[in-house]
């Protein structure tokens, strides 16, 4: 049996990959809907569910990567038993997509041609869902055929405005992203029928609560449904992004507002308090003795299976700008989005839960 190596996808640049691509070499694990939404040029979608009919030339040396490395790597060591030479992409897509984005990234419709007749509007300085629901509005009073320009500083509105796009049919022109904030272009184009498209896998967990107790349950749901066969997205929004601080509490320095709710909100999240009996602190104390007494894992660990598994964290960006909360003190693997972007994501579920 052969073992098969890792590599990180960030060694390789942006043209090697796309080289491997062309070669036939490159193999995207993840699912359609995943490579629809966003994909290395090339690259050869096989799903890990399927990866039992994969069918190549054993001569060639294979690149596999998913979103973050963990299916890829269930992929890779299979292949390797069928004698298979492969290199897990350790980091996935998500590490290339970070790696990648500059200045110049766009996500454009390549039969759309930008019109210097379009409405220009700066939502500068508005949280979300302030943006997507100024331009929803904004986009009613034009043609079909027609575009809008907006400028946006809120972080999210650069996943928001992706789903947006996709859930009304309206074309995305243009995205970008530089040091004012993201700037967009879409096209009116003729209303998207609305239809119920719930799936038998889809979950998607808000978890609003700052309570032990809760964001505990929140877990153990995610990681059974996605145990389960269920796609699953939880959306960390106010008190509940609490429970995506690292284990290790990350100096920031904070002004202000930020500062206070800093000294009032707990540092990591085994700090968390309880719902009910919390005793200023040591209901905590006694839960986590009971939890551990009892092998119930603590919430750092459920929240290191969801990561496992591949289920999506999402924080909600404008929470955290309110609650002055940086994406430096949040585990790594978590995304940043806002209303639109969990909206896109309860499309696809047929499990809805606000916890």
């Amino acid at each position: 049996m052969k073992q098969y190596k890792n590599q990180h996808i960030n060694e390789l640049s942006k043209k090697e990959l796309e080289k491997l691509a062309t070669q036939g070499r490159l193999i995207d694990v993840r699912t359609p809907e995943e490579y629809e939404l966003g994909h290395i040029t090339g690259a050869m979608l096989h799903p890990v569910e399927d990866i039992e009919t994969f069918n190549k030339n054993k001569d060639k040396t294979y690149y596999i990567h998913c979103k973050s490395g963990n299916r890829s790597a269930k992929a890779s060591e299979y292949l390797a038993k069928q004698g298979y030479d492969v290199v897990n992409l350790d980091g996935g897509y998500t590490a290339y997509e970070k790696q990648n984005m500059n200045h110049d990234d766009v996500v454009e419709d390549g039969n759309k041609a930008i019109k210097p007749s379009r409405k220009q509007f700066n939502f500068n300085g508005l949280q979300c869902p302030g943006p997507i629901v100024n331009l929803s509005k904004e986009i009613k009073n034009i043609e079909i055929g027609d575009q809008i320009e907006v400028t946006v500083t809120d972080p999210g509105f650069l996943s928001d405005i992706k789903s947006w796009s996709k859930q009304t049919g309206h074309s995305l022109v243009k995205l970008e992203e530089n040091h004012d904030g993201i700037n967009a272009i879409i096209q009116k184009e003729k209303p998207k029928e609305l239809e119920v498209n719930h799936t038998a896998k889809g979950t998607t967990i808000v978890l609003f609560s700052g309570e032990l107790d809760k964001a505990v349950a929140a877990m153990i749901i995610a990681n059974g449904a996605k145990a389960a066969g269920r796609d699953v997205t939880i959306f960390f929004t106010f008190w509940g992004l609490n429970a995506l601080k690292k284990a290790q509490a990350t100096h920031v320095k904070k002004k202000g507002i930020a500062k206070m709710f800093d000294l009032m909100l707990p540092k990591t999240p085994v700090r968390m308090p309880l719902s009910k009996m919390n005793m200023f602190g040591l209901g905590n104390i006694m839960m986590r003795y009971v939890m551990k007494k009892k092998n119930v894992d603590s919430l750092p660990s459920l929240i290191n299976q969801a990561i496992e598994q591949d289920i999506k964290l999402i924080a909600c960006t404008m929470s955290m700008d309110v609650m002055g909360i940086t994406k430096e003190e949040l585990r790594d693997e978590v995304e940043f989005g806002g209303v639109g972007t969990y909206i896109g994501e309860t499309e696809q579920a047929s499990h809805n839960l606000f916890i």
